[in-house]
């Protein structure tokens, strides 16, 4: 049996009306909060400092997660938070002089920034640049002093002594920048892609510290 040609037509224009108002509502991302959770890879991260000695930070993957608020369909602005652990190995000059030491450990790093976004298209694909500042504070892990042991009562496990220590840790300004593109799927599921470089000041007589980041994040929207 076939279908008139005037049944043709109207299917054809109900699908295209549908295919344009989920595009519509996909890409109208102005006045609505969005959250997001992601992946990234930290590259490996090698600084020298002064008499020979070295830093030397592998790669390594965290997460992040964050949110936004979306004025317009190009402008947002949010925060974000992440946290990574790679492997190191430090070189350093003991104060009672030669031979240098190494120590290699797993240091954690967890940064948290207000971030603000421009989307260059409204449409559900679009390219987008980012810029943060906020802090971030990195523990080397290695104890500074000695340890001490604490004791408590606790409700399920009885009389406690457990010990406790400090460690080498700072806490740094840091900047972020990054290029990335953005495909809203539907009118609260998206997906982001970036790449991008946070740049910690550490005070090291090198620089400040800069560190390369590939980014995959899932992003939900209301």
């Amino acid at each position: 049996m076939k279908i008139s040609t005037k049944i043709q037509l109207a299917l054809c224009c109900g699908i295209f009306s549908v295919a344009i108002a989920g595009t519509a509502s996909a890409q109208d991302r102005a006045q609505t909060w969005e959250f997001n959770f992601g992946l990234f890879n930290s590259e490996s991260l090698n600084v020298d400092g002064n008499q020979g000695t070295s830093l030397d930070v592998d790669s390594e993957i965290g997460f992040n997660l964050g949110g936004a608020y979306n004025f317009t369909n190009r402008l947002a602005l949010g925060f974000d938070f992440g946290w990574v652990s790679p492997r190191y190995n430090a070189t350093f000059l003991p104060d009672t002089g030669l031979p240098y030491q190494t120590v290699s450990a797993r240091l954690d790093a967890f940064s948290i920034q207000g971030k603000g976004t421009y989307n260059f298209l409204e449409g559900p694909i679009t390219p987008y640049v980012e810029l943060g500042f906020g802090w971030t504070d990195i523990d080397s892990n290695i104890i500074d002093g000695p340890v001490n042991t604490g004791c408590w009562w606790d409700p399920w496990w009885g009389y406690i002594c457990a010990p406790f220590y400090d460690t080498y840790s700072e806490t740094v300004t840091s900047w972020s920048g990054a290029l990335g593109v953005r495909w809203d799927i539907n009118r609260t599921l998206g997906l982001k892609a970036s790449y991008g470089r946070i740049d910690m000041n550490t005070g090291v007589n090198s620089g400040d510290t800069e560190m390369d980041l590939w980014k995959a994040e899932v992003v939900w929207r209301y």
